[in-house]
């Protein structure tokens, strides 16, 4: 994600998508709600940080004792997917983008997140990174997620 001249702590490069800023990782329900997510720099590897990300939210967490499987992006890797492993839950890495005579599909279950994702950025707070700390960049997409909740009801 973009940043703006304020933001200035925690940023990074991501080489993979040549830009400099921050990351965001999303836990989302079936139903794309969401769960937790966390803002790094855009320097930090997908895989590790998930899997630390992942660590952190199942402390004292009971919810995520109880998952089973977590679709996640093909960028994770291995190192992840053993992580989850070894806590007794599987890793599975959709391959659904498929382009066919101009046409465009998304695998379902990976359209969860990005749905999820598209929601968050409807917010104009959160189009480019205006927070100067993660911590303040994070707190914002719960915001969003309260919000959009709060126009279903």
């Amino acid at each position: 994600m973009k940043n703006t001249a304020t933001s200035t702590a925690r940023i990074g490069y991501d080489a993979g998508k040549p830009i400099k800023g921050r990351k965001r990782f999303f836990l989302v329900d079936t139903l794309g709600n969401l769960l937790a997510s966390c803002v790094v720099a855009a320097s930090c590897h997908d895989g590790t940080t998930a899997a630390k990300v992942w660590n952190a939210l199942a402390l004292g967490n009971e919810l995520l004792d109880h998952v089973q499987t977590v679709f996640v992006d093909g960028e994770f890797g291995r190192r992840f997917r053993q992580h989850l492993a070894q806590r007794g839950g599987q890793a599975q890495a959709p391959t659904g983008v498929l382009a066919q005579k101009g046409r465009f599909f998304i695998h379902a279950k990976r359209w969860v997140v990005e749905r999820s994702i598209a929601w968050a950025s409807n917010n104009r707070r959160l189009a480019r990174d205006y927070e100067r700390k993660t911590s303040h960049a994070n707190a914002w997409l719960y915001v969003a997620n309260v919000r959009r909740l709060a126009r279903l009801t």
